[in-house]
């Protein structure tokens, strides 16, 4: 066994070294690394000062980071990924294809007639109907029909997050009790890329708007994507000229982000 850590290995274990759940022996080689790497060091001391500045950021009215102390300090901690070669820049396919049809899943049409569906599914298939109705996206942001955006908060009391999201931004929308799924809408501006997560619950998708491109193939406005628990999810950004607008129903806890991220993401979440 190699005494050493890498710093690949250093930033894996950097969650479990925050939450105090290191094993002793992993614990005493992660300090031995910190003491050698300068810039391993400077990460992690970045990392630790991210939840104070995120409760100065981020206010109970819009989670958003709008604090310049916040980017410096994410800034700095993607530089020194950077510096150590760890963050790799989007292979672009020059040609990727349409996807095949993706329809309302079966077991999803099933739960609709029996009744079954939760308020997050029905209104997702709701929207879907409506599209297919249209034969493509309906007109005017949001690109809801009214019979949904009647069922939603108004506009203005949407709460959009882009921390984390690597210029994408996503608002809950409802949050069914019952079932704990929820509704959110997901904006991809072209190009951007939505960072690599893996899913933690079945997640469906619904293209409103735009395209949505991943590693294989685009989606346009009607296709319903269906991610299974336990997905890992790479490569996927908004195509095209316009922004991509999306209607996603998560299970229980969502996606866990990759990477430096999921770091932050796991820091956060122990901010009271």
């Amino acid at each position: 066994m190699n005494l050493m850590l890498t710093c690949e290995d250093v930033l894996r274990f950097i969650p479990d070294y925050q939450e105090h759940i290191l094993a002793p022996s992993l614990r005493v080689r992660f300090s031995l690394h910190m003491k050698m790497c300068k810039p391993c060091r400077v990460m992690l001391e970045s990392l630790q000062a991210i939840p104070s500045i995120f409760r100065r950021a981020i206010s109970d009215d819009a989670m958003v980071v709008s604090s310049s102390e916040a980017r410096r300090a994410l800034d700095s901690v993607m530089a020194r990924l950077q510096a150590g070669g760890r963050l790799t820049t989007l292979d672009r396919r020059s040609q990727t294809e349409r996807c095949s049809a993706h329809p309302i899943p079966p077991f999803v049409q099933k739960a609709m007639v029996e009744g079954s569906a939760d308020r997050p599914m029905r209104m997702l298939a709701e929207t879907y109907t409506a599209i297919q109705e249209r034969n493509g996206a309906l007109t005017g942001e949001p690109f809801l029909p009214e019979s949904v955006l009647k069922k939603l908060p108004p506009l203005d009391q949407w709460r959009w997050s882009k921390a984390l999201l690597n210029g994408c931004s996503s608002a809950m929308l409802i949050k069914d009790p019952d079932t704990g799924a929820s509704l959110h809408m997901i904006l991809l501006p072209p190009g951007q890329r939505f960072p690599d997560h893996l899913h933690q619950c079945d997640e469906h998708v619904l293209v409103l708007s735009g395209q949505v491109e991943d590693s294989m193939c685009y989606g346009v406005a009607g296709d319903w994507f269906h991610q299974v628990s336990g997905t890992n999810h790479r490569e996927l950004q908004g195509r095209g000229t316009d922004t991509c607008w999306t209607l996603t129903r998560l299970e229980g806890q969502g996606v866990q982000l990759s990477g430096w991220r999921g770091a932050l993401q796991a820091i956060t979440k122990r901010m009271p």
